[in-house]
């Protein structure tokens, strides 16, 4: 009994892992739209491991995923077949595809299957994104509609609800913004662990210094919760403190400068999200001790990659380089990652207790959050 007991445990522990994990309307989105892709892969036999190898490391649902990969089914892929043939022709030849007898017999077995590689790629990438974009406006309504069937039983919504009502409510502030930088946003508040990690933290977050803020959308969510009172914050990309400024309104203080040029006054919460490794390790001891004498009671918070070296440390490391060279994210200085335990050895000195938290579920980086609490 106890054995059947403990594999109806293991079932389900395995089946929960297979379902993903926080599954919001941009990460369901995701999950439909590769499967979309991955389906139109002219690998046949393949498609259930790439499934897999896809969705278990990121933490999507694989089972979306492979149902929508299954659109290679035996009634539809002839279909999808020639018309990846016809696209993947057009692309390497600018012709239509050899489905005469002469001019298949000139294309040969190794032409078409060129041809449909070239094509499923083109094709894949049209299909997921009208699957995905018809898989997020789904979920979006039924989210809306649970929160408001939550707010009108209960009078009040959960904490999930609040949070997810806040996210949508700080989304829309940069309805004004370019393409991009809207789906960055949105992306972010959706999928990034640190937008919930943020809303379970206890107690109000008071009076909020962002030093490093970007677009700012972590600022404004915590000011959408009603957990932040003021909000004062500084970048030094001058085009992310526009798209701040534009989306925060009269919500928030942002002002362009150097990292090391806090702002005078006492703040509750002092953020540093992603930016320390921008710094030099001697600098960044110099902005954690500026910080500290901006936070007399209150909380800083850290996130940053663990510079212990791992898998998904590598993982993390490449998504950064690759903002960087692209200009994405315009640090001052190359990274300079260290692990976390040298960070809370120089907040320790400074007079706080750190706890760090695993901040990487259902993706594929190595981050952490530091939640330093003066002592």
């Amino acid at each position: 009994m106890a054995s059947r007991g403990a594999l109806r445990r293991n079932l389900a522990q395995v089946w929960r892992r297979l379902r993903g994990v926080r599954q919001s309307p941009a990460r369901i989105a995701l999950a439909v739209g590769s499967g979309l892709f991955i389906g139109c892969l002219p690998v046949y036999g393949l498609h259930f491991v790439l499934c897999l190898l896809w969705c278990l490391p990121l933490g999507l649902d694989f089972v979306a995923t492979y149902l929508a990969a299954n659109i290679s089914n035996p009634f539809v892929a002839p279909f999808l077949v020639t018309l990846e043939v016809e696209v993947g022709s057009l692309v390497t030849t600018g012709r239509h595809a050899a489905f005469t007898l002469a001019r298949a017999k000139q294309t040969g077995i190794f032409g078409f299957a060129v041809q449909a590689a070239v094509g499923s790629l083109f094709v894949g990438a049209a299909l997921a994104a009208i699957g995905a974009s018809t898989a997020y406006w789904l979920a979006q309504k039924q989210h809306l509609a649970r929160a408001a069937r939550g707010a009108s039983s209960d009078g009040e919504p959960s904490s999930e609800e609040q949070t997810e009502l806040a996210a949508l409510r700080t989304i829309a502030r940069y309805r004004a913004a370019p393409i991009g930088d809207r789906l960055y946003v949105a992306g972010k508040l959706r999928s990034d662990p640190l937008t919930r990690m943020l809303a379970a933290l206890p107690g109000d977050f008071g009076r909020v210094l962002d030093a490093g803020a970007g677009r700012g959308q972590f600022a404004l969510f915590l000011r959408e919760l009603g957990r932040a009172q003021e909000l004062v914050a500084l970048d030094s990309d001058g085009r992310k403190v526009a798209l701040f400024r534009a989306a925060a309104g009269d919500a928030a203080r942002v002002a362009v400068c150097d990292l090391l040029d806090l702002p005078e006054g006492e703040a509750d919460t002092l953020l540093l999200i992603d930016v320390l490794h921008y710094l030099p390790a001697a600098e960044q001891d110099e902005l954690l001790r500026r910080a500290a004498l901006r936070v007399l009671s209150g909380r800083i918070l850290v996130r940053e990659l663990d510079g212990a070296r791992s898998a998904r440390n590598a993982v993390t490391r490449g998504f950064e380089w690759l903002a960087q060279v692209t200009g994405y994210n315009r640090g001052r200085a190359a990274h300079h990652y260290r692990p976390a335990r040298e960070i809370t050895a120089v907040l320790e000195r400074l007079g706080f207790s750190c706890e760090v938290r695993g901040a990487s579920e259902g993706t594929p980086f190595g981050n952490v959050l530091i939640v330093a609490t003066r002592r």
